[in-house]
């Protein structure tokens, strides 16, 4: 079979230069003010007291200062093209605002001000005007109705936020779609010590879009890790080229991401089992997984997992050392070790009689190690100094419970020490609050990342492995199969013409013929003896079922008949299914005939479809398949087009994905024929966008070797491409 590839470099688009609008040399403040407790006031004292670098003006017609700057009365007033505008007039002077500053040569805008698409009406109306303002000429706009962005480099320092709170300096990036999160962002970051490279609350993007920020946070060295609130994405296609080059390549980024709306209100009425199972957040699941993006539950995770990334130090592999001084813990630590997918460490021989010659006889050598309770630094060092050198050991969680005679933060020294020169991640869980904190605190002045209980430890150190997993496997190309796509494209018009846009399974089986889906040999027959021909030319047993553009549910009115056997049986139920047709949908329903197919062997059987989100395009799915589809809810989800590995991810994240390796003595499920279906499916509906839904159910898979057949398809049309 011929091939051709589509390289990931054709679906790469470039970033746009936000860099202005991060570090600009000077900015304006347009709506400053001198009352306390305004936004205008708030800005300024930001980037006052935040140390701005630059040149600060702040724009207001009837105040000669605020906080012993000169105020200018507009921005025509000052002599130069200001870098940077800050807008928090009220929204019908925005657009004003925009255009004298763009008149005056300013490229990049902050729109704090609410009152636009977010109220509807006028509003909607006011930011479609800025909208065009924008790409007319060539303008940065962040905004509306957000709170600002925050870059802590020393070179720059700019907090141009209204937020109460001015960061600590760090390596975190933030995108938040929320302002009102974001401040309460800064507040719980603050009160764990944790600090942010750039911060950027993008309100309703008027102009550029979270891929536009990302990009930019990729970008930029002082951030190393990517942190999203999202409520919606603006592409999924974007989003998805985007964060793959985001997290792969010389020098890859985690993404953090925050999506709500995880419960659905109920999928709207669909006619596939597709379209029934997958809902909005099923499409966002779907994105986030295909992106590499790791999406959390909460804001504490969102921490967490970012507390782990700020050691540089990747993992391996999933291999796991635990040292504890009580045993409690220990098994705590075992158990979220096991469950979040890692596993435990096998010391080898080395390190096991280095652990007998230096810890007491009480202790425990094999992992976890427990150092029991009355263990001091020295013993903790000698430990953690076995474990680390051992080969089999990929990441080190180290735990400490505060008893009578544990002096913590000697503890915590030597595990910054030795973290200082071990190159596998090591974290530390100091079990406490009160009696932990300066404990703490010295951790994190090694580097070493700390929690509070096991379970947080293992979850972190779990997402920090799926990160180097994918960053590791490398971006595969999008197959091109050979088709034909031209004598589809005359199927589909004639079904329409017709009146028809749901194919019924003769129509439907047709159409993936075109595109070389590996089909159960079938027959059209318009009567019984063309049916009698069909089944001995494909051979016994055979199934019958009636075959008319008006009976879409076969089984609903006795039009399937199941291992017929020889050609007495197939007349017979020939005649038995015509007459109970017509009994139940009268003499005048159109019957084109039964169609004759072959009667498979027994296999796995399994589901693949497409539902077409109208905002994001075709949704791809593959499930458990047959009758429990829907009573299961195996499923999973990914946007097309897919590259070749996202096929292999998808077939392996269902949770029955074991009874296709093979369970009981059972031969292994040919899982390589299923993944070229999806590849094709995925070609046939990025290249064919009036299918609107598509289901193949049950697809039979054999033993591996053996392939896989479609044994029964839907196919529903939209009448507009």
């Amino acid at each position: 079979m011929n091939q051709s590839t589509i390289t990931t470099d054709a679906n790469r688009s470039t970033g746009r230069d936000l860099e202005p609008l991060f570090a600009p040399q000077s900015i304006a403040v347009v709506g400053a003010s001198r009352t306390p407790g305004s936004v205008g006031n708030a800005i300024v004292s930001n980037l006052v007291f935040g140390g701005f670098t630059g040149t600060i003006y702040p724009v207001n017609p009837k105040a000669k200062s605020i906080m012993g700057i000169r105020c200018v009365p507009s921005l025509t007033a000052i002599d130069e093209a200001v870098d940077l505008v800050v807008i928090v007039v009220p929204a019908p002077a925005v657009e004003k605002v925009v255009i004298e500053g763009a008149d005056r040569g300013t490229r990049n805008f902050v729109i704090i001000t609410a009152g636009f698409k977010e109220i509807g009406g006028e509003g909607l109306e006011r930011e479609n005007r800025i909208k065009k303002l924008a790409k007319d000429r060539g303008l940065n706009i962040l905004g509306p109705n957000c709170l600002g962005v925050i870059n802590t480099a020393v070179e720059v320092s700019m907090n141009a936020t209204f937020g109460r709170e001015i960061p600590k300096r760090g390596n975190l990036g933030l995108i938040s779609q929320s302002g009102a999160l974001c401040t309460a962002l800064l507040d719980y970051a603050k009160g764990i010590g944790m600090g942010f490279s750039r911060f950027v609350s993008f309100g309703n993007k008027i102009d550029f879009t979270e891929v536009d920020l990302m990009r930019s946070l990729a970008g930029d060295p002082n951030t190393h890790v990517i942190m999203m609130y999202v409520e919606e994405l603006s592409s999924g296609r974007e989003f998805i080229e985007a964060a793959n080059e985001i997290t792969h390549g010389p020098n890859p980024k985690p993404i953090l991401a925050i999506k709500t709306g995880r419960t659905a209100q109920g999928a709207a009425a669909a006619a596939s089992h597709t379209g029934s199972l997958a809902g909005s957040d099923e499409m966002y699941e779907a994105i986030m997984k295909q992106a590499g993006v790791l999406r959390v539950e909460t804001v504490k995770d969102l921490f967490d997992y970012a507390e782990v990334f700020e050691d540089a130090a990747l993992p391996r592999g999933r291999k796991t050392a635990i040292v504890t001084n009580a045993g409690g813990p220990g098994i705590m630590a075992t158990d979220a070790c096991i469950r979040n997918g890692l596993s435990l460490s096998k010391f080898q021989d080395y390190t096991l009689k280095s652990l007998k010659f230096q810890m007491p006889a009480t202790g425990s050598f094999k992992n976890p190690v427990d150092v029991i309770g009355d263990a001091k630094s020295d013993r903790y060092r000698s430990a953690l100094d076995a474990v680390t050198a051992d080969e089999g050991v990929d990441q080190v969680v180290v735990i400490v419970t505060p008893q009578m005679m544990t002096d913590v933060n000697q503890i915590a020294h030597v595990v910054g020490e030795i973290k200082s020169f071990c190159r596998k991640p090591v974290v530390s869980c100091l079990m406490g609050m009160a009696d932990m904190k300066e404990g703490v605190d010295l951790l994190k002045k090694h580097g070493v990342p700390s929690f509070q209980f096991p379970e947080d430890a293992m979850r972190s150190l779990a997402a920090k492995n799926r990160f180097t997993e994918w960053t590791r496997t490398p971006l595969q190309e999008y197959r091109q199969f050979e088709v034909d796509d031209e004598a589809l494209e005359r199927l589909f018009d004639a079904e329409l013409e017709a009146g028809r846009t749901q194919l019924v399974e003769v129509r439907a089986l047709e159409a993936l013929q075109h595109y070389g889906f590996p089909l159960v040999p079938y027959s059209l027959a318009e009567n019984a003896n063309a049916a009698v021909k069909a089944a001995e030319e494909m051979g016994y047993p055979v199934v019958m079922k009636i075959s008319g553009p008006k009976i879409l549910h076969k089984t609903d009115v006795g039009g399937v008949k199941l291992n017929l056997r020889d050609e007495a049986s197939v007349r017979k139920a020939h005649d038995e299914m015509i007459a109970s047709v017509k009994a139940k949908m009268g003499d005048d329903v159109e019957i084109w005939g039964v169609l004759v197919q072959k009667m498979l062997d027994p296999g796995k059987e399994i589901i693949l479809g497409v539902t077409r989100d109208p905002k994001f395009g075709p949704l791809l799915m593959f499930g458990l398949g047959g009758i429990y589809t829907e009573a299961l809810r195996d499923v999973s989800f990914r946007l097309a087009p897919i590259r070749e590995n996202m096929a292999g991810e998808m077939i392996k994240s269902i949770r029955s994905f074991r009874l296709l390796e093979g369970v009981r003595g059972e031969a292994p499920s040919d899982v390589g024929s299923i993944g070229e279906c999806l590849m094709r499916l995925s070609q046939l509906v990025t290249s064919h966008p009036r299918i609107k839904e598509l289901d193949m159910n049950p697809v039979i898979v054999y033993p591996q070797g053996q392939g896989s057949m479609v044994a029964d398809a839907r196919i529903i049309l939209s009448k507009e491409s």
